[in-house]
């Protein structure tokens, strides 16, 4: 009975998703009665769970991340920095490191009681994710249900990060990729939220679309600095000193290539020295990918440009492998066994491989590594080979199951 009542609530659900291509209305009222169904749902197991996502939900609990976002919020409404000022101290101690726009984009949660805040919070964050799949065309509800199942997406949520919102940006820039002003705005926005998805405005030009490129950079630096003109410019001096004593105090605790490199022994230049490096043959591999000129080459760009952007940022927590379900996405529109593969994550959380810092575990880097590196190279080899492959005889191409059509 379970397994058929699931399938019906399968059925009606894709079916809103059909209507509400034609009508507005119906995705409207299918996202306001989905909220208020899962808000009373979490409200009812918090008395008997110990779930973060569903405490989060319920409001019974404010999300570390959100909390700094409030707090941040709060200090824009006063026209006062949200940035700590003189040096940083380690963990727990959590300070605001974004630019402004978050902050005043957070502003309004902040009329409401925390708990009330943090419970919206957790509703646009999980319609943000469902938002980008549904951009990315993907329609099949089992997708959303899973990626919704992702560690890096429950830590999102759980963390009240932004993760899931980068998602739907970065969703947006490929959908409007060839709208000079959509795709600019949307990278903007992606770019600005987290700077070391700087990547994107490489993935633009590689693809040709260098007016772009160019009119994201554009828009980010107008967006960063015009939030910052409304605080008076507070902080703005300080501010590369800010992440400069933020990557020293928490880089080699997270899962970055760079920490694995300094966990082996790497001394600090070594280890930069090996992101770099890798972070550059895989731009590499997306400037050959985008020579293709072919939409199936694009998606491979996009997915090797996001595998930099994770490659080269010095910290890395689990909650920005949620960006993951992108190249899944690109490469699997309908559900697949590929969409299973970043649940692996789940085994390596319940055999404690890791958690919420590495603090240099090398086991626990290499595990969220690998992890990331399977998805991008199963998510690549299910796109169509590229020309060089496809050129080559018969029996010397590599062995691909077949797939349905898109």
């Amino acid at each position: 009975m379970l397994r058929a009542g699931a399938a019906f609530l399968g059925r009606r659900y894709a079916r809103a998703v059909q209507l509400g291509a034609r009508r507005p209305w119906v995705i409207a009222a299918a996202v306001v009665l989905a909220a208020v169904l899962a808000v009373g749902t979490a409200k009812a197991a918090a008395h008997v769970t110990d779930d973060a996502v569903v405490w989060v939900l319920a409001g019974w609990m404010v999300p570390g991340d959100f909390g700094v976002f409030l707090g941040a919020g709060d200090a824009v409404l006063d026209g006062r920095s949200p940035y700590p000022e003189g040096e940083l101290l380690p963990p727990p101690v959590a300070y605001y490191v974004y630019p402004p726009p978050l902050a005043f984009a957070v502003a309004p949660l902040t009329a409401l009681e925390p708990g009330h805040a943090s419970t919206i919070w957790t509703l646009l964050g999980i319609a943000a994710l469902i938002g980008g799949l549904l951009v990315l065309g993907v329609r099949d509800p089992r997708c959303h249900v899973v990626a919704l199942l992702y560690p890096g997406t429950r830590v999102a949520l759980e963390y009240g990060a932004i993760g899931t919102f980068l998602v739907l940006l970065v969703a947006l820039g490929w959908r409007y990729r060839e709208r000079t002003a959509a795709a600019a705005g949307a990278t903007a926005g992606a770019v600005v939220l987290k700077v070391f998805l700087w990547p994107l405005l490489v993935w633009h030009a590689l693809a040709g679309r260098v007016r772009t490129a160019v009119a994201a950079a554009a828009a980010g630096a107008a967006l960063a600095l015009g939030t910052w003109a409304a605080i008076g410019f507070e902080g703005l001096a300080d501010y590369p000193r800010v992440l400069r004593d933020l990557t020293d105090l928490e880089a080699e605790e997270t899962y970055s290539v760079f920490a694995l490199a300094r966990a082996a022994g790497l001394p600090e230049l070594g280890a930069q020295a090996v992101a770099v490096l890798l972070g550059a043959a895989l731009l590499a591999l997306a400037w050959r990918a985008a020579r293709s000129g072919r939409d199936e080459g694009e998606r491979r760009t996009l997915i090797l440009v996001l595998a930099a952007a994770l490659a080269l940022t010095p910290i890395l927590w689990i909650h920005y492998l949620v960006l993951l379900v992108v190249p899944v996405a690109l490469a699997r529109p309908r559900f697949s066994a590929l969409w299973l593969l970043p649940l692996a994550g789940i085994a390596f959380e319940a055999a404690g491989w890791y958690g919420g810092w590495a603090y240099g575990d090398i086991p626990a880097v290499v595990s969220v590594l690998v992890l990331a590196a399977a998805v991008v190279a199963a998510s690549l080899l299910a796109l169509e080979p590229p020309e060089a492959l496809r050129s080559l005889p018969a029996r010397l191409r590599p062995r691909r199951p077949a797939r349905a059509s898109r």
